[in-house]
């Protein structure tokens, strides 16, 4: 799932070109860059690695992890996204032995996790401080899942672990390394993965499960949602309504703050869907040294965070909307074209991008818009 969660945070930062828009960070220069970096020693890597972290110990981290970590450091989530887009995949890939699970091996593994990694953590289990996220155990019988995902609460773990927020990966990465369990830490995820023996048997072998720092239980619950394809309750998963969540937010509170004479946007700002926080207002300036940019740069300093509820979200977006018709892209479909959309000068710009993001995720188009 790690590089589903890369994209999804990719496509939420919607940009405005100030003209055509082309990056400076090209993705085959970042994929021979990875190339380079696969070739060094894991020590030389956690060298690079203590040069760009000020707080950690690398010595968590298996040699994908710290080449990840290095190169979002250096060139950020969404160009290494737009590099390795062809690598989106439903599965995890860090612990090495693991094997995929059946959808009838997930629930017995949850109940193992809740046994004997929860009580380490401080958590009581799957509820108000964890939660079950993305596909797994959703699929119908026959479909494997590569990993699964739970999404933890960062605080309830560092309060348990008597850590700071800033520390209580690691910390939680140790611990379970001192437990006996084989883990392997994502810094730039927030998370650890470790290999729980499938249905708690050993001789099943191992399935990765991926512990997710969550700041939000019922934020993150909301944005990793998976519709139960045993219910019929979606053709298509989670990333379709993700990405079209993004794009409806992205492309309907745009304000352009600043123009030149010729009409070329010299700054603006627009709402963006960020996976860890919430929806933000962020500004964008193309506004350079020596005149105007090509690529917008995000002026922090005015980030501003409008909502992590999901029921103002749906309020944002719509008159009268639940927060329940907004989890399956055909009812989110059906809600941007129906009157209860509070945009719809909107919805060709929405429908447009969310074309172009499927396009760069390697998702075929929806029936409905493929016809």
């Amino acid at each position: 799932m790690r590089y589903v969660k890369l994209f999804e945070q990719f496509v939420s930062e919607d940009k405005i070109p100030r003209s055509n828009f082309s990056s400076k960070r090209d993705p085959e220069s970042i994929r021979r860059e990875y190339k380079k970096l696969k070739k060094m020693s894991t020590a030389e890597l956690r060298k690079m690695w203590s040069l760009s972290y000020k707080i950690g110990n690398p010595k968590g981290l298996d040699k994908e992890g710290l080449i990840s970590d290095i190169l979002h450091n250096k060139h950020g989530r969404k160009y290494v996204a737009a590099a390795f887009e062809q690598f989106v995949s439903e599965s995890g890939n860090a612990i090495a032995q693991s094997r995929p699970f059946e959808q009838h091996e997930v629930a017995a593994t949850l109940e193992w996790i809740e046994k004997n990694v929860f009580p380490h953590l401080g958590i009581d289990g799957i509820g108000e401080d964890a939660a079950v996220i993305g596909s797994a155990g959703k699929k119908n019988p026959g479909e494997t899942s590569g990993d699964i995902d739970i999404a933890v609460s960062a605080d309830k773990i560092a309060g348990h672990l008597d850590t700071s927020l800033a520390k209580v990966l690691f910390d939680m990465n140790d611990l379970l390394k001192e437990k006996g369990l084989d883990t392997s830490m994502a810094v730039g995820f927030q998370q650890v993965s470790i290999a729980a023996p499938i249905e708690g048997k050993s001789n099943n072998g191992v399935g990765q499960v991926d512990l997710m720092l969550s700041r939000d239980i019922n934020w993150s619950r909301f944005m990793y949602h998976s519709p139960d394809f045993t219910k019929d309750e979606s053709k298509y998963k989670g990333a379709y309504r993700n990405i079209l969540l993004m794009s409806a937010i992205g492309k309907s509170f745009v304000e352009i703050i600043d123009q030149t004479e010729e009409g070329e946007t010299k700054e603006y700002e627009a709402y963006v869907i960020r996976l860890n926080q919430g929806v933000v207002k962020v500004r964008k300036s193309f506004v350079g040294k020596r005149g105007l940019v090509k690529n917008a740069k995000l002026l922090k300093e005015f980030d501003k965070e409008i909502t992590r509820l999901p029921e103002e979200i749906a309020d944002l977006l719509f008159d009268g909307a639940k927060v329940s018709d907004l989890m399956t892209y055909e009812s989110l479909r059906d809600l941007i074209n129906s009157s209860m959309f509070k945009f719809p000068k909107k919805r060709d710009e929405i429908f447009k991008e969310f074309e172009v993001k499927l396009g760069m995720s390697g998702l075929p188009l929806p029936e409905d818009i493929a016809k």
